[in-house]
């Protein structure tokens, strides 16, 4: 029989932040805090700099062609965060982080060429908030 858990707030007991959860084969656990991305954001760089949509993330400032500021709404704890990042478009771009900063980061997008491009891009953030 399944069943339906329906709360608003889940605690650990030991530590109130930290819950484990178990993985498939049930032989190990996994950080539920650690494994969750700490923010998201769906970026149009090619027609007006702004979010298509967002999670915890407040701007994105166009700097130049292809050079862009996002900045979070709640800052990450360590400046070394994890941040996958893709384009939207068939030229074979390829996208960097650089300035990571506790509270943005700067995404540059150049196309296969090596001519910076302003394209849609995609970036999730993971790490510790502060």
């Amino acid at each position: 029989m399944a069943s339906i858990l329906k709360v608003d707030t889940i605690t650990g007991v030991s530590t109130a932040g930290s819950i484990a959860v178990t993985g498939e084969g049930n032989s190990t656990t996994t950080n539920l805090q650690q494994g969750l991305a700490k923010g998201w954001c769906s970026v149009d760089h090619d027609t007006s700099t702004t979010f298509h949509e967002s999670f915890n993330f407040s701007s994105v400032t166009d700097n130049s062609t292809g050079s862009y500021t996002c900045a979070f709404t709640n800052a990450m704890n360590f400046t070394r965060y994890s941040a996958p990042t893709s384009c939207y478009s068939g030229d074979g771009d390829i996208t960097n982080i650089a300035n990571e900063a506790t509270a943005n980061f700067r995404l540059r997008v150049f196309n296969d060429t090596g001519a910076a491009a302003d394209v849609d891009c995609f970036t999730a953030i993971f790490g510790d908030l502060a």
